[in-house]
């Protein structure tokens, strides 16, 4: 009994010490008085804790602020040289990996190009020996304080084994991106899905941080989403949810490359837009700024369904936020310009304003940053697996 009694003490200790640390990173700064008041914690019992997590570098001192009866109060941040996260992103376009601290920060990044027709496991070979050299560039002191590897890739990807089922960027097919990595590199290894990293990064470093309910519409040369419910990721069953890119607006609607006819992106992302036109996306929104007619049409349209998902998004989850993300929003910001006056064209009237449209804070770097979030992400919540 006793021994039960003592696992047990320190399941409950380890439970606190993240929850204490969670706290922390979500107010950016806050006192021990008030992580008291938070947890219903004793000061007694925070206040060994946070001895902990600043021995442990996790956790500095920033300074001080009056207290409500006129004291000064000592406040608590996040140390970002406390640990570092490698975050990778595969794309299209290349692929980039970076030494990304607590606080959201990229201290170290380089990319290197890919064929889409490349083997994968080749490039999985490639893409760990450019790990390597990464590492082999900093210091010492910081791969030690390496958590963990996050990797951010476009497609259909299991949770938590990180098999890519799918990418169709890529042409992969049922690829062990997990397993296979880590018998490669000497680091647990986490794989998401690019809309999931990049709503997880606005939530913990950006714009989102202040929802707990949130969406993610993401609008590339396809189109994604994600959902998060009480601050926790929504996955689904296959962790497919959220794949509102091949929801049928249009039984009647264009050709999608999934084989169906009127799907979500054929009507909105930039790859679709391109082959209705004819021309490259950058010409279409040029002649869309000229207001030439035909480029009206088409952009006119791809708003329009923009605004119907939207307002079904919200109907289905009814979020706090909802994020609109990707390169075509990046690029374009055309495409969302007077948005909401769209979704309020559809949208149920007990939910009109009940939301916020947010645009991303993070910039070029949300890719690896994404990924970094979703190694932060499971960090922080890893004692709640465990109790």
């Amino acid at each position: 009994m006793t021994l039960n009694l003592r696992y047990d003490q320190g399941r409950v200790r380890k439970y606190h010490y993240f929850l204490l640390l969670s706290l922390i990173q979500k107010y950016k700064r806050i006192s021990r008085s008030q992580l008291a008041k938070l947890t219903k914690m004793s000061n007694t019992g925070v206040g060994k804790i946070v001895r902990n997590l600043i021995a442990d570098e996790l956790v500095i001192e920033v300074g001080q602020t009056g207290g409500e009866v006129g004291r000064r109060a000592t406040l608590l941040e996040i140390n970002p040289t406390g640990s570092f996260i490698i975050g990778v992103e595969l794309d299209i376009n290349g692929i980039q990996i970076a030494i990304v601290t607590l606080t959201g920060d990229v201290i170290r990044k380089k990319q290197f190009p890919f064929a889409a027709d490349q083997e994968p496991y080749m490039l999985l070979d490639q893409l760990g020996q450019e790990i390597e050299a990464l590492l082999k560039q900093m210091d010492s002191n910081i791969n030690k304080k390496i958590i963990a590897i996050g990797i951010s890739i476009p497609g259909l990807i299991t949770w938590p084994d990180g098999r890519a089922l799918r990418v169709p960027q890529f042409h992969w097919e049922n690829i062990d991106i997990k397993g296979y990595l880590e018998k490669k590199l000497d680091f647990i290894i986490y794989v998401d899905n690019h809309v999931r990293t990049v709503l997880l990064a606005e939530s913990l470093y950006g714009s989102m941080k202040d929802y707990n309910d949130s969406v993610c519409i993401y609008i590339g040369s396809g189109v994604g989403g994600a959902a998060m419910l009480n601050g926790e990721m929504l996955r689904g069953h296959r962790n497919t949810l959220g794949e509102i890119g091949h929801m049928i607006v249009d039984p009647n609607g264009a050709m999608c490359d999934c084989g169906r006819l009127g799907c979500l992106q054929t009507f909105v992302c930039s790859s679709e837009l391109e082959k209705q036109a004819q021309l490259p996306i950058q010409e279409i929104f040029a002649a869309f700024n000229r207001k030439e007619d035909w480029a009206k049409r088409l952009i006119n349209r791809a708003q329009s369904y923009l605004g119907l998902a939207i307002s079904n998004v919200i109907c289905i989850y009814n979020p706090e936020a909802v994020l609109i993300a990707g390169p075509m929003i990046q690029e374009f910001p055309s495409l969302v310009q007077d948005i909401e006056t769209e979704v309020n064209k559809y949208i149920w009237a007990p939910l009109n304003h009940s939301f916020h449209i947010v645009y991303p804070e993070i910039g070029r770097d949300s890719g690896v940053i994404g990924a970094s979030a979703l190694v932060l992400n499971e960090f922080l919540r890893f004692s709640n697996d465990e109790v």
